[in-house]
């Protein structure tokens, strides 16, 4: 659709609100999008709501020029856009005096995540403020790469997919400018930390810190190369094309500076990262049917890193304690561990460190943008995507159900509204939902099920198709 005042040399690509088209159907939606991506026109609306289509480039139309153009237009002045869509939030928050939230919901890949700084990015330079809403800001801006560093990895659909869920809440004063904020995150996909795909990479951060720190710091973190260590080496996949670990590890560092962490925090925390990266390297093996630790040197870095007795942490991965209480005396039994059953305790105490960095930077970055100022907020919601792996586990079961659940509350509030003028053919899933969440019978046969087989990263495994 063009307007009188857009129709001067510019090229007509389908219609940019789908709600206008003629016949509401599968076809004639695909149609359009692809029309409208053939023309690098990635953004179309349905309605209030906005779709993109990743182009996996970079485009043209998201300068300051279009930032001056979006602010305070109505939604049909000018093409579609996410600017467009941050504009009508802040607005309607100023002007009604409500709270807003954004959804961003979506497959592994699909920008959700460019799309949300987008939205922190155009947010930032509209708002105006003084030094200290400037600084505010920065926080806001720089939390991105922060935890991208150490929440996204590159999978088989995505170079840069986040494997975690992040809300952010930008709290505004009465004058419309950002006086703090607060990110929550849930469902960090830890299990990454022990086991990758062939053609998948860890977390970012681990890479980062091999590649991009400087030889000092690499010597007293005992890192070298990124195939040097078992965690990383279980896929041949080292680097990411059009990444740069060096330059992405200098920006996590001035990210880090920026929430207000010191040197010697920042310092803790490559030591604890660095430590995961070595006690990955400890093995096993038999004698006299338990698990004994095959080099005992292994044991003297991760310790001496995370500033505990390499002795201490050798029997703690070979055996545990039960207590057992009888009546009024209590019986403490030291029992030894095969090695599976060491194995497992070593990935768990991996992916336990790695699970307290990460909430750790999430604390740390809350408290940079804390403030006692009352107003209204501004929800950004960043779930990672619905993504199918070789071997899935419960933990991806819970992401993609929590990606899906999301999609049906999406239409219920958006798509479902639309209804009410456009005949709008929508297919659900819900009775699979219903089973799920609404059968205590069904939850209790599911956990049992997997308690049952005892490993639950092969609890759901992807069925061959062939």
């Amino acid at each position: 659709m063009v307007y009188h005042w857009q129709s001067l040399n510019t090229k007509v690509s389908g219609v940019d609100d789908m709600t206008l088209l003629s016949k509401i159907n599968d076809d004639s939606i695909v149609e359009n999008l692809k029309k409208r991506f053939m023309d690098d026109w990635i953004f179309t609306y349905i309605g209030p709501v906005l779709i993109s289509v990743n182009p996996f480039k970079n485009m043209p139309y998201f300068g300051e020029n279009e930032i001056f153009m979006y602010q305070g237009a109505a939604q049909y002045e000018n093409r579609p856009h996410i600017y467009s869509t941050a504009d009508n939030m802040y607005r309607n928050m100023l002007i009604d005096c409500e709270n807003q939230c954004l959804i961003i919901s979506g497959e592994s890949g699909a920008g959700k995540t460019v799309c949300a700084k987008y939205v922190m990015n155009y947010i930032s330079k509209v708002s105006g403020g003084g030094a200290l809403v400037q600084h505010i800001k920065d926080v806001i801006l720089e939390s991105n790469p922060l935890l991208e560093a150490f929440g996204n990895a590159k999978t088989v659909r995505n170079n840069n997919s986040s494997r975690f869920g992040k809300y952010v809440e930008i709290i505004f004063g009465l004058g419309g400018q950002p006086t703090g904020g607060k990110i929550s995150n849930f469902l960090l996909e830890k299990s990454r930390v022990v086991s990758i795909g062939s053609q998948e990479r860890s977390f970012h951060i681990f890479y980062q810190l091999c590649l991009g720190a400087n030889e000092p710091l690499r010597s007293e973190l005992g890192l070298s190369q990124p195939n040097n260590f078992f965690y990383l080496n279980q896929s041949p996949c080292m680097t990411v094309e059009g990444t740069n670990d060096a330059n992405d590890f200098r920006e996590t560092l001035n990210a880090m500076t920026v929430v207000g962490m010191q040197e010697a925090e920042q310092r803790d925390i490559f030591r604890v990262v660095a430590a995961i990266l070595l006690i990955g390297n400890i093995q096993f093996h038999e004698s006299e049917n338990y698990a004994s630790i095959t080099n005992r040197r292994a044991l003297e870095r991760p310790a001496a890193l995370l500033e505990i007795d390499s002795e201490l942490l050798g029997t703690k991965l070979v055996s545990r304690v039960i207590d057992g209480k009888w009546g009024r005396q209590t019986d403490r039994i030291e029992m030894t561990l095969g090695i599976e059953q060491s194995l497992y305790t070593r990935d768990a105490l991996s992916k336990a460190l790695y699970t307290r960095i990460f909430d750790f930077l999430v604390q740390r970055t809350n408290q940079a943008m804390v403030t006692p100022t009352q107003g209204y907020t501004m929800g950004i919601l960043d779930i990672y995507g619905f993504e199918i792996f070789q071997n899935n586990g419960f933990q991806q079961f819970c992401i993609n159900f929590v990606n899906e659940k999301l999609q049906q509350i999406f239409i219920e509030l958006t798509l479902k509204a639309e209804q009410v003028s456009t005949v709008v053919k929508i297919y659900f899933i819900q009775d699979i939902f219903d089973q799920i969440t609404g059968s205590i019978f069904f939850l209790w046969l599911f956990l049992y099920f997997l308690k049952f087989i005892g490993d639950w990263s092969n609890a759901f495994i992807k069925p061959n198709m062939d």
